[in-house]
């Protein structure tokens, strides 16, 4: 296990490295995982009430750490200046109370699927869960990301 490579996001990403024991990302050969991005701003810490906009960050925290991760990884992996969302295979996305926002959020999953996503159609999976570990947090999106 130690020869793996873990990354977290500043903010955020690193608190919990340091608080809790656990990262962000990890890079397994061709392979990126990413572990569940929530919708919080990582800088500020702030979540936003509105789920739309919530799962919004979520999406675009999801961006910021792919391309943090190939930053970071660098001159170990290099695949170019794709975005982040260009690699994703697959999609996970936990979502607190999914039967009582269903149809939002499934539409709000397909828009951002399409707008980060618009050369090619990742697998995806939503899955209603009771709680996330902190309260604020509606929303946790995880991804693989083939580097080839």
């Amino acid at each position: 296990m130690s020869n793996f490579n873990y990354y977290s996001l500043p903010g955020f990403g690193e608190q919990c490295r340091k608080e809790y024991g656990f990262s962000d990302s990890c890079i397994i050969g061709d392979r990126m995982i990413v572990t569940e991005q929530t919708g919080m701003n990582p800088l500020t810490l702030k979540t936003s009430l509105n789920f739309d906009e919530e799962a919004a960050q979520a999406f675009q925290n999801v961006n910021d750490l792919i391309v943090q991760t190939l930053k970071d990884a660098q001159p170990f992996v290099s695949i170019g200046q794709d975005k982040g969302w260009d690699r994703v295979v697959k999609i996970r996305a936990f979502i607190v109370c999914l039967s009582s926002i269903r149809e939002q959020a499934r539409e709000q999953m397909v828009h951002s699927i399409k707008k980060w996503c618009p050369n090619h159609q990742p697998l995806f999976t939503m899955v209603g869960v009771e709680s996330l570990p902190f309260p604020e947090h509606h929303i946790e999106i995880e991804v693989d990301v083939w580097l080839i």
